[in-house]
């Protein structure tokens, strides 16, 4: 296989600030800022691969200007005013050979060899489906207003936003077609598909010609538009109290309302959604459902706005023995959190201006040649019906996210500049912003025991027979977050000019979909493994780490502080710093693709089975760094198929193993660094920097995640990584 050590310049940062602070009167103080930045990083930054011209970078050019205003009326009355412009300019360009499309063993992972990641040539080879060119400027305008007023024993603080998005984006999904060569997991069919020419999966984007899938298309077809304009706006209001009770007791009490307001386009006839049509149950609506332009949908517009965003905050702090040494402070409050960006920007993918032609062979159509061509089988001349394509639906009825945030702490000075604190800490997400596809082969004869008519002809077992996958963005998830933190923090020890802290966590954090795009590379699934039944995923979050340590000290040697001349030189000015972090592992899941068609379920156990490995797991013979951290050979893959003939609707087998219920192994680290100073007069000084990050050479174990799959190996795969990094600097401070 060819092997392209990559190219292009080399990463060139800058940061440009200017300031000023106007003192206009004495009660009115002006400050303001503007800044650029600009990054460039180097061919293979962005998309790595070993053939020759797919290597891609990305250039950053950003902005940002900033004026604040802050008017005293009178001693008790304070008003500040801000406005601010952010301006985001991202670049991922294609690569050198265009638009060509990209060939995958599979559609979620990719497959590999000996351990060793397998590419076929085109842009992110080894990420299936994310290969989307990507840049143009947001920008982001905002004003607020906050006011802060003296009643008595009452600070009150009142105010608001309003901000202005507007994102000109181009977004090429699927610019630049993805071909899966087989079932996720599945070597056999996926080689010998190779050998003959075939496809499993065609992905990729075309104009639809203002047509929808079953209408007549003239070929040939060429590629959408990519760009798009679109528009946000969003306010909010808040009043807070901070009330003083009794000198020893303080509330803090408090309301906010926030609105984020739809997402809509410059030009209103590129917007386009699916919306569920009539019938007593969610998939007869799926079924009836069809896609409009957003105007003449039956909301008129994207999605229905969300106005009841309230937010209530409540808060205290209480000086347990009146010596302001020991406190309890304790809050709980509501945070709302908007939802746009790539989430909902991806409705750009939807008929009548764009469409995605996703097909799986012997579902959608008979068979699928691999094709050099992005519009794949709609290449050629003359005429053809629009088959079946994908959709990004955003549901009409979706709902801002939100969670609960509530927290305990007890803090004690235990000496001067020493704080010991104990705190619970904890939140619950609701309406978590998620994914699934509501459309997967098997949900028509699974949900409503029967097939529906496909727009090319004859029948399909999905809900909806005008569309293929059908990728909602919904506000179903939900987590929970619990951790008890001890810590302790000094400054200047004993005068001995030593700072250090420590911090100990012990923390569960559950959820059914760790991240909206469940983008992991321990996620073998879009979404949801049931997309109509979340709770089957909850468990631990791909981030659930239970114990946690870190501490850090900074030491500025207490020796020759009063020297003057050779002493003082020689032997001042020296300082240590140190960190280290210890962690347990984190969760990860085992899956069993051996049936799967797009989806993936998890390990079924049909013998002994451990949940995690020993730090010394045992190497696989004839490849380096590689080693067997859990044992599968006793383990089965799976017979189960549904009615679809592979795993996407289930229903699922009740033994199976749970999402994340395996531990990766612990991790740990220790930094370190020794600075010299020299002095020259009292205003400049020269420091040297040594700086050692890994200072023991530690190299930690790691599962490859993108491998647990016990259709394709009988064992976890891991590998171990670590390397100590020196890095020798001279600073000049004056």
């Amino acid at each position: 296989m060819p092997r392209d050590q990559g190219g292009g310049d080399p990463q060139n940062t800058y940061l440009t600030v200017t300031r000023i602070d106007w003192n206009l009167s004495s009660k009115t103080q002006i400050y303001g800022r503007y800044g650029i930045q600009k990054v460039d990083l180097f061919a293979g930054t962005i998309s790595y691969s070993p053939y020759q011209g797919y290597n891609t970078g990305e250039h950053d050019f950003n902005q940002n200007a900033m004026l604040s205003v802050t008017h005293t009326f009178s001693s008790r009355f304070v008003s500040q005013t801000k406005l601010s412009y952010n301006r985001l300019n991202d670049l991922q360009p294609l690569t050198e050979k265009g638009d060509v499309p990209t060939l995958y063993l599979f559609p979620n992972t990719p497959g590999s060899i000996d351990g060793f990641n397998f590419a076929f040539p085109g842009f992110l080879p080894f990420s299936p489906g994310s290969g989307i060119p990507f840049g143009g400027p947001q920008n982001v305008g905002e004003i607020t207003e906050d006011l802060n007023y003296t009643l008595g024993k009452h600070q009150l603080r009142f105010g608001g936003l309003y901000v202005y998005i507007q994102d000109n984006r181009t977004f090429g999904a699927y610019e630049e077609a993805s071909e899966s060569l087989g079932r996720q997991g599945n070597y056999a069919a996926a080689l010998n598909n190779f050998v003959q020419g075939l496809l499993f999966q065609f992905q990729g984007a075309v104009n639809p010609q203002g047509k929808f899938p079953g209408d007549t298309i003239q070929l040939p077809v060429g590629p959408p538009q990519f760009s798009r304009s679109n528009r946000y706006h969003e306010f909010a209001f808040y009043f807070n109290d901070t009330w003083r009770v009794v000198p020893r007791l303080a509330l803090n009490l408090g309301l906010r309302y926030e609105y984020y307001g739809v997402q809509h386009n410059k030009n209103p006839q590129l917007d386009s959604n699916f919306y569920f049509g009539s019938g007593s149950n969610i998939f007869e609506r799926i079924r009836n459902g069809k896609v409009y332009i957003a105007p003449a949908s039956p909301i008129g517009e994207l999605w229905k706005p969300q106005k009841n965003n309230f937010a209530p905050r409540l808060g205290f702090a209480w000086d347990l023995f009146g010596d302001g040494k020991t406190s309890l402070r304790g809050g709980y409050g509501i945070a709302y959190e908007r939802n746009f960006g790539n989430v909902t920007f991806n409705v750009i993918q939807n008929p009548p201006n764009y469409a995605v032609v996703s097909i799986i062979a012997g579902t959608d159509v008979p068979t699928i040649p691999i094709s050099v061509s992005n519009a794949g089988p709609l290449a050629g001349t003359g005429s053809k019906v629009l088959p079946v394509t994908s959709l990004r639906h955003v549901r009409e009825d979706i709902k801002t996210a939100y969670a609960h945030l509530y927290s305990l702490s007890f803090e004690h000075e235990l000496a001067p500049r020493t704080i010991v604190s104990v705190e619970f800490t904890g939140s619950a997400g609701r309406r978590l912003y998620d994914i699934a596809n509501i459309n997967r082969t098997g949900t028509g004869l699974r949900y409503l025991n029967s097939t529906t008519p496909l727009v090319t002809g004859g029948t399909t077992t999905r809900l909806n027979g005008q569309y293929s996958n059908i990728n909602t963005r919904g506000s179903n998830g939900r987590s929970n977050y619990n951790a008890l933190v001890a810590s302790i923090e000094s400054s200047n020890w004993r005068n001995l000019g030593l700072n250090f802290g420590a911090r100990y966590s012990y923390a569960v954090t559950k959820d059914d979909l760790s991240s909206t795009f469940s983008e992991s590379s321990n996620n073998f699934n879009l979404g949801y493994l049931d997309p109509f039944n979340p709770d089957l995923d909850y468990g631990y979050s791909d981030f659930d780490i239970r114990h946690r340590f870190i501490g850090n000290f900074t030491w500025d040697i207490p020796v020759a502080r009063n020297a003057h001349g050779f002493a003082r030189q020689a032997f001042g000015g020296w300082t240590l710093a140190g960190i280290i972090e210890a962690r347990t592992g984190a969760p990860f899941t085992v899956y069993d693709c051996t049936n799967a068609i797009t989806t993936c379920i998890r390990l079924i156990p049909t013998g002994a089975l451990s949940f995690s490995g020993s730090g010394n797991p045992p190497p696989i013979s004839g490849t380096p760094n590689r080693f067997n951290y859990i044992d599968l050979s006793n383990q089965t893959p799976s017979s189960f198929t549904d009615v679809s003939g592979g795993t996407e609707v289930g229903p699922f087998p009740s033994n199976m193993t749970r999402r994340n219920a395996f531990r990766r192994p612990g991790y740990w680290n220790i930094d370190g660094a020794v600075y010299k100073e020299f002095f020259f007069g009292e205003k400049y000084r020269l420091q040297l920097r040594g700086e050692f990050f890994n200072l023991f050479n530690h190299p930690n174990l790691f599962i490859r995640a993108g491998e647990t799959d016990i259709s394709s190996f009988n064992y976890v795969p891991a590998y171990r990584d670590g390397r100590r990094n020196v890095q020798l600097a001279l600073k000049f401070i004056f």
